[in-house]
């Protein structure tokens, strides 16, 4: 499903990037380890899985800040 995006050199690299840093920043490598978790159940790789949890958070920002220009008056 994601398969072609997260094969994308510079997501890959960034991701790479994300790991790398993960060494100094406790609470990063705990959600690395579990999106890791997570690709391994679901048959994706590591970089699909990322991109899957990347798409969703930003759906939902997304979704957070409709509403909330619906809800506040103009």
């Amino acid at each position: 499903m994601f398969a072609a995006e997260a094969e994308n050199e510079e997501f890959m690299r960034v991701v790479d990037d994300l790991v790398a840093g993960a060494e100094s920043d406790p609470e990063l490598a705990q959600g690395l380890k579990w999106i890791d978790m997570q690709s391994r159940e679901k048959g994706v790789t590591f970089y699909e899985m990322t991109l899957i949890v990347l798409k969703k958070h930003m759906a939902e920002r997304r979704a957070r800040e409709w509403l909330k220009a619906k809800v506040s008056p103009a």
